[in-house]
């Protein structure tokens, strides 16, 4: 083995991402198509074939529209009109129906979404979108390193230096970068190495992901299940099908000297048997895959030049599908600020905001998911206990105990960010979701229609690699405000006028009233489509020194 810290590298990069799931190579595509380069290793030799997410949000979606890869991942999902019945609670899938008053929650193409938006949810499973966002990011530049893995690292002011190995061939390379993405799991070693504790309940449990192949079409009757959570003596969990497989995903209850993570052929096809309410019917078992399940939230996610995303930074169970949603955003946001700050528009103390954001929404995704973890399973010995603990991480977003409980939608779309990248309206009540758009900084910015060029597109289109400054038709000093300052700090920033009789026409005229600004006001909109600052009038004056706070300079 070669020494492990030298002076001389064999590559140098400005950004080296360790894991290469859905939240990993999303950050190497976001950071790529922001014009920077990363290196990304992954131990594993190719991307997983167990769908585990098995739905991406609209708020997911807008992020891949702006990348260009919304229709692409389109094209490979379920089309929503061939689902089949969501959200059932039965004994097992031909067994009685225990609950159906989650099936029209499920059906979340039928619901209305409170936070509008040009695109909508998609249904297919991380097997079919880890390739798209592959190949794209290396496309861009991205080198994306499979059958790889990161031995060690250290840091020092100026940036992290690691060991990398190449398992087929044992040949060991030495990597310089400024800046290390830890996205390496739940188990991640990074964090461990770190010594980054967590609050939050803690180990769930042990589950396994089973993918097999049956032929239940007597049995069923025509009917269609898309989704379904069993619960019987033998097995709880979730079971699914996707029009080609099956795949149960388990709650494992350990026998007396049976390992979880290494479950024989014979006891997964007791689960599958068990799930289906069948004893002896036919199943091929296709792929099984071991984890465990937890709830928790880092205490920190960034430590000096290293930063967690997805699972090294919060862990949530299955319930709800917020898990590998809310790691896309974690990359999303990680992208924009470490661009800015490589490319030298920003000061690097613009990435505690980073922390300061995405602690927020993993407090709040935890506690939905883990609140529906207890009680999707009844019969979980420790079933209070972990709701009790749901309850305590929704306090940390929630101060105000009277305030509506978050839904589903708004942890996906209605988060409120609080950091010094943010210029915040008024005192807050500590309640840090909504669960309908409001326009305040620190929100996502709304969706309306617009007409440019005679097409009609989406008011988010507009977001995405540079600031934003948004102004009404009588807002014609911002222009010229706009263009100092983008000159004087060297910053990308984009001036559009909204409104009859501008080349952006708001044809509803809901703009203003949507944005809360009068017609010469502003509202400045960060690359990832969040509001950092509104003004209802034209004081056009601040603009320089909001963003000069903003970017931490």
């Amino acid at each position: 083995m070669m020494s492990e810290y030298t002076t001389t590298y064999d590559q140098e990069v400005p950004v080296l991402i360790v894991g290469g799931s859905v939240v990993g190579l999303s950050t190497a595509l976001f950071l790529a198509w922001h014009g920077i380069p990363s290196l990304l290793v992954e131990r594993h030799a190719t991307t997983s074939i167990h769908g585990r997410a098995g739905g991406f949000n609209a708020r997911t979606m807008e992020l891949f529209r702006q990348v260009g890869i919304e229709e692409e991942i389109f094209a490979l999902e379920t089309p929503p009109e061939q689902l089949g019945e969501m959200g059932l609670r039965v004994e097992s899938l031909t067994g009685k129906v225990l609950d159906t008053t989650e099936t029209r929650a499920h059906q979340q193409f039928q619901q209305e979404n409170p936070f509008p938006s040009p695109t909508r949810m998609a249904m297919l499973g991380q097997d079919k979108l880890e390739p798209i966002l592959r190949a794209h990011a290396s496309t861009l530049g991205s080198d994306i390193r499979f059958g790889t893995e990161m031995l060690s690292f250290r840091q020092d002011d100026e940036g992290v230096s690691a060991q990398i190995r190449e398992l087929a061939t044992g040949k060991e390379f030495r990597v310089r970068a400024r800046y290390l993405v830890a996205a390496d799991g739940n188990r991640s070693a990074i964090r461990r190495q770190l010594d980054i504790p967590s609050h939050g309940y803690g180990i769930l449990g042990d589950w396994i992901s089973i993918l097999f192949r049956t032929d239940l079409s007597k049995e069923l009757g025509g009917r269609k299940i898309t989704l379904c959570f069993v619960n019987n003596p033998t097995v709880e969990g979730i079971m699914g099908y996707s029009g080609v497989r099956w795949a149960l995903l388990a709650n494992l209850k350990p026998r007396a000297g049976e390992r979880p993570d290494a479950l024989s052929p014979e006891r997964c096809l007791e689960l599958v048997r068990a799930a289906i309410g069948i004893p002896d019917q036919p199943v091929e078992i296709i792929s099984t895959l071991y984890w465990e399940l937890a709830s928790r939230v880092a205490e920190r996610f960034q430590q000096g030049r290293v930063l967690l995303a997805g699972d090294a930074a919060h862990v949530m169970t299955t319930m709800g599908g917020f898990g590998a949603n809310t790691g896309i955003a974690d990359a999303h946001n990680l992208a924009w600020k470490l661009a800015t700050v490589l490319k030298g528009t920003a000061h690097p103390e613009l990435l505690t905001s980073y922390a300061e954001e995405r602690q927020i929404v993993a407090n709040l995704a935890v506690s939905f998911s883990t609140g529906l973890y207890a009680y999707r399973l009844p019969n979980h010995e420790h079933r209070e206990a972990i709701a009790q603990s749901a309850q305590e991480m929704l306090a940390r977003v929630r101060k105000d105990p009277d305030a509506p409980a978050p839904s589903a939608l708004s942890v996906a779309s209605g988060y409120l960010y609080r950091s010094t990248a943010i210029i915040a309206e008024g005192e807050d009540n500590g309640v840090l979701y909504e669960n309908r758009p409001s326009s305040r900084p620190g929100t996502r910015a709304p969706h309306i229609w617009l007409m440019h060029n005679a097409k009609r597109i989406s008011i988010l289109d507009l977001y995405g690699k540079n600031f934003v400054l948004l102004t009404g038709a009588a807002g014609i000093d911002w222009q010229e405000a706009t263009k100092k300052v983008k000159n004087k700090l060297g910053l990308a920033l984009d001036v559009y006028q909204i409104g009859s009789g501008t080349a952006y026409s708001d044809e509803d005229e809901q703009f203003l009233t949507t944005y809360g600004i009068n017609c010469n006001g502003a509202v400045l909109v960060r690359p990832d489509g969040f509001i950092a600052w509104r003004t209802p009038l034209a004081t056009t004056d601040k603009l320089e020194s909001t963003l000069v706070h903003i970017l931490s300079r």
